[in-house]
Order: C-alpha cells, then structure tokens, then sequence
C-alpha cells in the first residue's frame, strides 16, 4: 500500500513537470503572420536563409519567397506556389458592401410598411 501510494505521488509530480516545461516553452517559429501553413498550400516550403539545398530545391519545384518568417533563433525565408497566397478578393468586399446595402434597404422598407400608425 504504502509503495502504490509513493508511486502514484512520484507519477503525478513528474506530470506536473512535464507540464510546466511544455506549458513554459516558447514557440521556435511563431505561425503568425507569416508561416507555410497560413500563406501556402500544402506545397510550400520554410527555409533558413543560409539552407542553400533546401532554396534550391524549392526553386526546382517553381516556388517563389512570399515572405519572412522571424523566429526566436533565426530568420527563414517562406516559398509558395505562385499566385496560390491565401488573401481576400476584391470582389468578395464588393459582395460584402452589397449585402450589407441590400440588408439595410429591406430593413428600411419593412420599417415603412410594417410601423404601427396611431389614433
């Protein structure tokens, strides 16, 4: 009894470790803002700036530099497909606007047809 109890404390004081060291590590490479998973498809590449095999492996694939990504040891530079970055379409804000103006009219007409008149 006395040897299952010292385990389970030894077993619950090394979870607690474990878990403070993970909990208080620092992300080598932050994802935000710039980062193959946010600014890529599946065929981007990260590579440090002094990796020349792995920047000419992602020239051979036809990839492009769209950005920076700093991280806490050093800097890597993000290769992407061309013309695949993840960004907003003017025409999705064209159709945003529209809605909203569209909203706002039939709110303003139901408004005229539906007030109560008084006495």
């Amino acid at each position: 009894m006395i040897a299952s109890n010292y385990n389970v404390r030894f077993a619950v004081c090394l979870a607690i470790v474990l878990t403070a060291r993970v909990a208080g590590a620092e992300a080598e490479c932050p994802e935000m803002p710039c980062s193959v998973i946010r600014n890529c498809s599946s065929t981007g590449v990260a590579c440090e700036l002094d990796d020349r095999a792995c920047a000419e492996k992602a020239r051979e694939q036809s990839l492009e530099v769209k950005c920076e990504q700093q991280c806490t040891k050093s800097t890597r530079l993000v290769y992407c497909p061309p013309d695949t970055g993840r960004s907003d379409s003017k025409i999705v804000w064209i159709l945003l606007s529209l809605a909203a103006a569209l909203a706002s009219f039939g709110s303003g007409v139901a408004w005229v047809l539906f007030r109560k008149k008084g006495p």
